[in-house]
């Protein structure tokens, strides 16, 4: 999110930074919001914590959170599943309460669901659906980033590295220890679902390429996320003599990864022993739970570079030894994790960052950026892979280091844009890419062919997505619902007639792109190959069932 105009920066920074070294005060003010909003609801809210010192140096406290659903489909009368199409709001305010209870300066969540904006919107913060993060200080999609990681800027042209992912859920790992797979089963499974694949979130590896490269620029990395793994660090010999579902000692492929790589698990920095303190976030009670569940670690907060970490609590149910962080009711089927972190800071390189990636002819573009302050430097808006010599409108920076322009672009026609800072040399600097389309336009999705053969990959594409973290394509029979129907339907827990997928493909937060639908795609209520008969495709919100556009009907015959 970019500031919406150059003479409100120093303002809104001094705002900002005030919050920010003053955690005493905000401690204050999210008492009386909390008292306030226990007062109005009814709900009963108990916060145990640690009091901590105020502490003179720069602290970021970073909560992972898995709301369950976009927050608002569980009941917490019984901890099922919500039976209202349009949610529960009082689950929803309870999220509200976890948040503010966890005096988090940033919140990563999963299963945003649509919601991530409406938190943030009701706290007053800072929101990137790409990502489902939400901030008290603002938020910078960066060129490089590409929904790998964006920047939190606490203090102006200094940042630090936020990712945030929801590896693959099933099948999962324990439940496989617990059926008697095998060791190399079970590295096997973790290493080609959730460290190499890349469904929801970018695979791991690629987090493990990038995110390094951060720190050696002097950036802090922070890494969050409902991994759905283990820790290396908690299936060791010590925890299988004490723990019966632990049959074996786990060196966790994704943790063990990340731990070469150079992020450090905060939990485990501040609780060293798995067997005093298992810190356990799946689960406090859950609607998909089974009756032989098998608890464990999966939702951590991992930290890389310039920071020490100060405290990591975690925060959930009343009656878990381990939740330092009591929050009654608990408003999910994870419990969440708090760390508070001293870091240094890195500067922000030169950069253009967008306030919207899709936008429709007519609306305002607003574009950050961050240069050197040498005069004659620009931004240009660009036809997408042209230089500035192409460019359709031009704004000074004036010399800023830091700025915010506003483009009108009523009079661009409508195709696939970058926004660009010049030097002041006439060279580009850095870009980044948004798409233009006409007032109105909805979302497109294609197929390569109107008949495909039993067993032949399936092409899709399409445009005009709204670009959320957890967009997904899913195959659909074709006579599964009439098209009317389909259009009427609206986010609901149980997915109206949008649940019955065949198999699904993330977007990976794409507003125009092209995947295959084959043998290798996430498997839903079918199998491969499809046999004859009519089929679609449909392009689904935020890992929710909200219907975004859907293809023509095409069909599968036989050779």
């Amino acid at each position: 999110m970019s500031i919406g105009s150059r003479e409100s920066v120093s303002d809104i920074w001094s705002a900002h930074w005030k919050a920010f070294d003053s955690r005493l005060r905000k401690r204050a003010f999210i008492a009386c919001f909390l008292s306030s909003l226990v007062a109005v609801s009814g709900m009963s809210l108990v916060v145990s914590a640690a009091d901590d010192e105020n502490s003179d140096s720069v602290e970021l406290r970073i909560m992972t959170f898995n709301i369950f659903y976009g927050g608002d489909e569980l009941d917490l009368r019984n901890f099922n599943w919500c039976m209202n199409p349009k949610g529960n709001e009082v689950t929803l305010e309870q999220v509200l309460v976890a948040i503010l209870a966890s005096d988090a300066d940033v919140v990563n969540l999963q299963e945003g669901c649509l919601n991530v904006k409406r938190i943030a919107d009701t706290l007053g913060w800072y929101s990137c659906e790409r990502l489902q993060v939400i901030s008290r200080f603002p938020l910078v999609d960066p060129p490089g980033g590409n929904g790998l990681y964006i920047f939190v800027e606490p203090v102006q042209g200094y940042v630090a590295a936020l990712a945030n992912v929801h590896l693959p859920a099933d099948p999962y790992g324990p439940y496989e220890v617990r059926d008697g797979a095998t060791l190399e089963e079970v590295i096997e499974l973790e290493e080609t679902l959730r460290l190499q694949a890349s469904h929801e979130s970018p695979a791991i590896v690629e987090h493990i390429c990038v995110l390094p490269q951060l720190v050696s620029e002097g950036i802090p990395v922070f890494l969050t996320g409902d991994f759905n793994s283990p820790s290396h660090l908690d299936w060791t010999e010590e925890v299988a003599e004490v723990r019966e579902v632990v049959r074996y000692p786990v060196e966790w492929p994704v943790a063990k990864k990340l731990a070469e790589a150079g992020f450090r698990d905060s939990y485990r920095e501040v609780y060293p022993d798995p067997v005093a303190h298992p810190g356990f976030t799946w689960t406090p009670g859950s609607p998909e739970g089974v009756a032989d569940e098998v608890h464990d670690r999966i939702d951590w907060v991992l930290a890389a570079g310039p920071s020490t970490t100060l405290d990591s609590q975690l925060m959930g149910e009343a009656g878990n030894p381990d939740v330092r962080i009591v929050v009654d009711p608990w408003p999910s089927d994870h419990r969440a994790v708090v760390s508070t972190f001293d870091i240094e800071l890195g500067e922000m390189p030169p950069l253009v960052a967008v306030d919207k990636r899709r936008l429709e002819v007519g609306d305002d573009l607003a574009v950050r950026f961050h240069a050197s302050g040498m005069p004659n430097e620009k931004v240009v808006i660009v036809p997408a892979g042209e230089d500035p010599g192409s460019a359709v409108a031009s704004q000074p920076t004036e010399g800023d280091i830091d700025g915010t322009l506003v483009f009108a672009t009523d009079l661009l026609m409508p195709c696939a844009y970058e926004a660009m800072l010049v030097g002041n040399h006439g060279q580009e600097v850095t870009s980044i890419p948004f798409w233009l389309y006409e007032q109105g336009a909805g979302t497109t999705v294609t197929t390569s062919k109107s008949v495909y053969v039993s067993g032949e990959a399936i092409i899709v594409s399409w445009t005009n997505a709204p670009g959320y973290f957890g967009d997904w394509l899913g195959l659909y029979r074709g006579d599964s619902n009439s098209k009317s129907k389909v259009m009427e339907i609206v986010y609901a827990g149980y997915g109206g007639g949008n649940m019955r997928y065949l198999s699904y493909e993330y977007t990976h937060g794409a507003i125009e792109g092209t995947t295959t639908f084959s043998e290798s795609s996430l498997p839903g209520y079918g199998a491969w190959p499809l046999q004859p008969g009519t089929y679609e495709i449909r392009l689904l919100l935020d890992d929710a069932y909200s219907l975004g556009g859907s293809s023509m009907q095409f069909r599968v015959v036989n050779s």
